[in-house]
């Protein structure tokens, strides 16, 4: 009976008793027991996600390799569904160019000056156009995706595209747009639609555009030498980024923002009409997307610089 009274007394403080265990403890064997936890993959994300960064940035570099990366890219990656401009990379502060700025005719003594003069005196009408407000020397992206140095003229009515031979020191053509027929004004980041296999440029530009709301023929888009698209795009010419391009005034003439600011207050200055049916320019900032998907042909001629007139071994072309 003692015996039973004990058990019986045992049997009911054991089922009164509670089993604690350290939190701290548990925490720590999940984490040793489960390193894929939602934390690690976060960071395994991040770590991906500036892999992903410096592969971008590197084919910045070097175009023809990053060609297979951006297709096996495109084949694997799920969620580049969308048919929105992907903003893969963010604006580098600075390109370094490392080659001898006297590679470009353009940086040569009195080169640029005598185009500027010859230019002015045979493409401007002071009378018609207005005195010369601003010279530049930009980069003009083609709706082919091909580089090309141009001498852009600013006057109070018209803006002057030229085409110079620096090396012959001839003019070669130019093309007027009177300011009043620009519709909008974009200034922004230089992008590729999602699926192509461009490598990203990763600097800004500016889209001047004219005739928006008037359809034109694709067959004439597809033409790499038509000149007659409704837009034209720029940015900064390479001697920009140069390390000894230090002169402030010669800096501006390769400046985009510079550009951008002068030809901005050129339009709002513009006298305004009344005509009803006439709408003002639109200023925005957002991405300027470059329709192209493949561009070979334009990769080797950016890269290569052939829209340039610079010093290529024993030959200047």
């Amino acid at each position: 009976m003692i015996e039973d009274a004990l058990e019986e007394e045992l049997l009911h403080e054991f089922k009164g008793g509670t089993l604690t265990i350290n939190p701290e403890t548990k925490l720590n064997n999940d984490k040793l027991i489960k390193p894929d936890s939602p934390d690690n993959g976060d960071d395994n994300e991040s770590t991906k996600a500036n892999k992903n960064d410096n592969r971008w940035g590197a084919n910045f570099i070097s175009p023809l390799t990053a060609i297979p990366n951006k297709i096996s890219a495109s084949l694997w990656n799920k969620n580049s569904s969308s048919t929105t401009a992907s903003r893969e990379n963010t604006i580098q502060p600075a390109i370094c160019i490392t080659e001898n700025p006297n590679n470009y005719f353009t940086f040569r003594e009195s080169v640029l000056a005598r185009a500027l003069t010859e230019c002015k005196e045979q493409f401007l009408d002071e009378e018609a156009d207005g005195p010369l407000l601003e010279a530049f020397l930009l980069t003009q992206i083609s709706h082919w995706n091909s580089d090309k140095e141009r001498l852009l003229l600013l006057t109070p009515q018209t803006l002057v595209v030229a085409k110079y031979d620096f090396i012959a020191l001839r003019r070669l053509g130019y093309k007027k747009l009177p300011l009043e027929f620009i519709e909008e004004i974009v200034y922004g980041e230089l992008v590729y639609p999602n699926g192509s296999l461009i490598p990203n440029r990763n600097t800004k530009g500016v889209r001047l555009v004219w005739n928006k709301n008037k359809p034109y023929n694709f067959s004439s888009y597809w033409n790499p030498f038509n000149d007659d698209i409704p837009f034209c795009t720029f940015t900064y010419h390479p001697l920009f980024f140069h390390k000894d391009c230090v002169d402030e005034k010669l800096k501006n003439l390769y400046c985009l923002e510079a550009f951008v600011e002068k030809l901005s207050k050129a339009v709002a200055d513009l006298p305004r009409n009344n005509e009803i049916s006439k709408e003002p320019c639109v200023m925005e900032e957002k991405d300027i997307v470059l329709q192209t998907y493949v561009g070979i042909g334009s990769i080797i001629h950016n890269r290569n610089a052939l829209g340039f007139f610079k010093v290529r071994g024993k030959f200047s072309f």
